[in-house]
């Protein structure tokens, strides 16, 4: 073996090691699930994370409202489970999907969306208890929303089948967002 292997296999294991550790990280329990607030500890000592608003299954967005809001057409509802839902419109055609994350962070979303290249700029949605605070990020065809809950927060993706500017792509996700918070119960 050369000097050349041994550097290279090491570099591998740092990789390797490195992404053990943000799997870990990035899927370690948060939350009791039931939307009771959470005990967790961190360098400081512990520290309670209130629960979010309840968003209801979907967001509490229907197909025909998710179509309304965005001007997608021809999706149906393929995937529902109690922390998302995805719509598909055929092979080429739009994509929609809505996900709920307890107790995460929503900060690694945006690092996440960040270092995927995608533009990112912060927001805001007014609802019923106030005014919740999150980010866009976009790319070719695509806008995600996330707003955060308290210690929970939601995403709304929306893959578009036609070319639209990154504004006005953005602007038809917050609508869903929007939607999202203003159904949303305490």
């Amino acid at each position: 073996m050369d000097a050349r292997s041994v550097g290279g296999a090491r570099g591998m294991l740092a990789v390797g090691v490195a992404a053990v550790a943000f799997l870990a990280t990035a899927c370690s329990p948060g939350g009791t699930g039931d939307g009771a607030p959470t005990a967790t500890s961190d360098a400081e000592g512990t520290v309670l994370r209130e629960a979010g608003l309840f968003f209801g299954e979907c967001g509490g967005v229907s197909t025909e409202d998710l179509m309304a809001l965005t001007g997608i057409r021809g999706v149906r509802l393929q995937e529902r489970n109690s922390v998302g839902c995805r719509w598909e419109g055929g092979f080429f055609g739009p994509y929609a999907s809505f996900s709920w994350y307890r107790g995460s962070p929503i900060g690694r979303e945006r690092a996440v969306v960040e270092l995927s290249g995608r533009g990112v700029r912060d927001v805001s949605v007014a609802g019923p208890s106030g005014e919740l605070t999150g980010f866009a990020g976009w790319g070719r065809f695509i806008c995600e929303v996330s707003i955060q809950s308290n210690s929970d927060f939601f995403v709304w993706s929306v893959v578009f089948a036609e070319e639209l500017s990154d504004d006005e792509m953005c602007r038809r996700v917050l609508a869903l967002a929007e939607a999202t918070v203003n159904r949303a119960e305490p």
